[in-house]
């Protein structure tokens, strides 16, 4: 059976500096499939690329496989780092842990959390008035994470 960190040692020079390692997932009939992205988009010809380079290293007479190269999609939660850093000044929503949600824009991406901003109402003098804050999460607390797709 061919293994993840295999295809991984296969993949990681093949990809470009902006592209990078979403995710590999194999079952056990040896059905591989390899996210990837770039920071301006992965485009059809680079999947194509990848996905020759991957079949280049492998060998259909000892292993029989299929083999799918494509980007994790826009409503995939994030899988990595590199998601958040891509999305930075678009809409993302969170789930934490707990169950709380949040939506906002993603602001900055730290080592260890991500900073976003959300827009709320509040009521000051008497009068509804939206404010913008700043609210800082921490990776260990999220459980998924999505970009909002708008249609506006």
């Amino acid at each position: 059976m061919i293994k993840k960190e295999d295809i991984e040692k296969i993949c990681k020079p093949l990809l470009k500096e902006s592209e990078f390692l979403v995710e590999i997932k194999i079952n056990r009939s040896n059905d591989i499939i390899i996210y990837v992205d770039d920071y301006s988009g992965i485009s059809i010809e680079n999947c194509q690329r990848i996905s020759r380079g991957v079949e280049a290293c492998l060998n259909r007479d000892e292993e029989d496989y299929s083999l799918e190269v494509s980007s994790p999609g826009l409503s995939n939660p994030f899988k990595i780092r590199e998601q958040y850093v891509k999305s930075i000044n678009t809409e993302i929503e969170i789930i934490l842990i707990d169950g709380e949600k949040f939506a906002g824009k993603l602001l900055k991406v730290n080592d260890d959390s991500i900073i976003i901003e959300q827009e709320k109402t509040k009521k000051i003098e008497n009068k509804k008035q939206k404010i913008k804050e700043e609210i800082e999460i921490k990776f260990n607390n999220i459980k998924s994470t999505r970009r909002v797709i708008s249609f506006i």
